[in-house]
């Protein structure tokens, strides 16, 4: 019989004996120094000291684990990604070496044990002296009003460094330290916006307060949002003329307003008439200098949308009235159309978010004033979308009624009567809801309901 090479056998790995492992550098590029050596347990030791050597050697592990992530980090990934390799290249050494499992297998639960870790991170004390520079220079009054010196090269670098380590730090970190500091940091990013004049500055401080948005939605868009942000960027969304300036202050107003928050009432009255009129006179615009690609229609519908989000009474809604002054809104009922088509959500920044469109859509529909602004071939294919919408859910489906509800308002408050589109479709379809045999009877009731109060379809 022929000889085959056989895999060597891997070097233990027992804490126990006095050979140590070296691990390669080429293999984790992680930087080693920090690993503690654990040392020879005495098996006469007593049970306490059985019990304080366990809570080292857990501590000793999550050290090491932490090491491991820090290493991968180094080399510019961020450390959601860094954790997942190094569990990978673990999860794989165990599979190839199984005698490795117990060690390496501490290591790899580990990851997730870092709480002891947070309040003496590099990420965490780095955050607060950032945060501390932050303070310092909003404070600097002088400088800000009439500044001596060319800070723009110090205060970038210090944006561009806290917007990285928000993106690339452990979130854990980044939620202990403010939730530390009670949030403060951020009210201080919105005092630096107002102050601020140079607009790639503005434009940073609107960065960084995204990304913390991103990783801490609550509470941190409910302080946003009753902060004066907002209002702040209503105004510079209407003097604002460059594309990417005006797409990041349109994207920060969205995502702080589309988070199920109350608004403050002195908001209501200062995102006003004007505020509305201006996004949506943008979004009709045809030919705008600043925007050749066209880009920014789909911001100012966001805008629109969000705002929206917080009328919840139609005769008080100031997006609707403003509406109602409008003799057409093509782009808008165009665009509402194919997301309401696809079923996109356009301001779903977080998980949770209320659908936006389908409200619009709903408000829009509530009153024949607003209703009008679609045209006839709108209509037409809205209802072809509310007819295979309904046909598509299931019975006892939230959707289904939501759907038969929008089609109730079509009916009622466009010129249907004008080309009875599908007539003899709606009918069969909403008698067929009407009779099915379900538990959903709320819907049975408004099929019922829609089928009395609209002769047109049974003529």
């Amino acid at each position: 019989m022929g000889s085959a090479e056989s895999r060597p056998n891997p070097p233990p790995l027992s804490r126990t004996r006095s050979e140590q492992v070296q691990v390669p550098q080429a293999l984790l590029e992680a930087d080693l120094t920090s690993i503690p050596r654990s040392s020879t347990i005495s098996r006469s030791s007593g049970l306490s000291s059985r019990r304080g050597s366990d809570k080292n050697k857990r501590r000793d592990v999550v050290k090491v684990s932490s090491s491991l992530v820090e290493g991968v980090r180094r080399k510019g990934v961020k450390y959601q990604t860094s954790k997942e390799i190094v569990q990978t290249v673990l999860e794989k050494l165990i599979e190839e070496y199984p005698e490795w499992n117990e060690e390496l297998g501490e290591v790899c639960r580990a990851l997730n044990q870092e709480s002891d870790l947070l309040s003496n991170s590099v990420d965490s004390l780095k955050l607060e002296q950032l945060f501390e520079h932050l303070i310092a220079l909003t404070e600097d009054e002088q400088q800000r009003g009439w500044s001596c010196a060319d800070d723009t090269a110090e205060i970038t670098s210090m944006l561009t460094d806290l917007t990285c380590l928000l993106k690339n730090a452990n979130p854990n970190v980044v939620v202990a330290v403010l939730q530390r500091l009670k949030y403060e940091p951020l009210l201080t990013l919105v005092q630096y916006y107002q102050l601020e004049s140079r607009p790639a500055l503005k434009k940073q401080v609107l960065e960084v307060l995204y990304e913390s948005m991103l990783i801490k939605p609550d509470p941190t868009c409910s302080i946003l949002l009753t902060s004066r942000l907002p209002v702040q960027l209503a105004t510079d969304i209407q003097g604002t003329k460059v594309l990417n300036q005006l797409e990041m202050q349109c994207n920060v107003f969205c995502a702080v307003l589309s988070y199920p928050n109350v608004m403050p009432r002195s908001h209501y009255d200062q995102l006003d008439d004007r505020f509305i009129t201006h996004l949506l006179t943008e979004l009709e615009a045809t030919d705008t200098p600043h925007d050749p690609e066209g880009q920014l229609p789909n911001n100012f519908l966001k805008c629109v949308l969000s705002l929206n989000l917080h009328y919840k009474d139609l005769n008080h809604n100031k997006v609707c009235s403003v509406l109602k002054s409008r003799t057409h809104a093509s782009a808008l009922t165009e665009m509402l159309l194919v997301a309401f088509n696809r079923t996109d959500n356009l301001t779903a920044y977080f998980p949770g978010n209320h659908d936006s469109v389908s409200k619009m859509m709903t408000d829009m529909l509530g009153s024949p004033d607003t209703a009008e602004l679609f045209f006839t071939n709108d209509v037409k294919v809205l209802i072809e979308v509310l007819h295979r919408n309904v046909i598509d859910r299931a019975e006892g489906d939230t959707d289904r009624l939501y759907y038969l509800r929008l089609l109730d308002l079509v009916l009622s408050n466009t010129e249907y009567q004008d080309h009875h589109h599908m007539k003899g479709d709606i009918l069969e379809l909403l008698k067929q809801v009407k009779e099915e045999e379900s538990t959903d009877k709320e819907s049975q009731s408004f099929a019922s309901r829609i089928i009395k109060k609209h002769k047109c379809l049974s003529t």
